[in-house]
């Protein structure tokens, strides 16, 4: 008679993110895997901006907005499921309304922010940080 054993294996992953913005002043590292992007630390962010910022972890990436005001019309953050403008959108977002959080299918998000050349906001600030995630192996 064989006998079947059944091994269940958790695996905690030391979480990290690696933040890269296209403008140095528009990101605040607070530890190894986590920290701050934003539009503009104080009062309006610039007309005509066009930055981007890209979040690489070894798990997935959580990205939750604090702070959200855009002019609704022309004003817009764009929030991409991968490491570029290339991959699929999650969102586009203006206005008043914090949008949701937002985390990533795999290890990675792309956002963009985008103003047009007149009427400016308080901006937005959002945190990102590695989201914990457990796999569970049976053998």
């Amino acid at each position: 008679m064989s006998s079947i054993y059944f091994f269940h294996i958790f695996v905690l992953a030391v979480l990290s993110v690696i933040a890269r913005s296209s403008r140095s002043n528009l990101l605040v590292t607070r530890t190894g895997a986590s920290g701050i992007i934003f539009s503009n630390k104080n009062g309006e962010y610039s007309n005509s901006m066009d930055c981007h910022w890209t979040l690489s972890s070894n798990t997935n990436v959580k990205l939750v907005f604090f702070r959200f005001v855009t002019e609704s019309c022309c004003d817009h953050v764009y929030v991409y499921d991968g490491g570029s403008a290339s991959s699929p959108l999650v969102g586009k977002f203006s206005g008043t309304s914090r949008p949701a959080n937002v985390t990533s299918s795999h290890n990675k998000l792309f956002i963009r922010f985008k103003s047009d050349r007149s009427n400016t906001g308080t901006g937005f600030a959002a945190s990102y940080h590695g989201k914990q995630v457990v796999k569970k192996s049976t053998s």
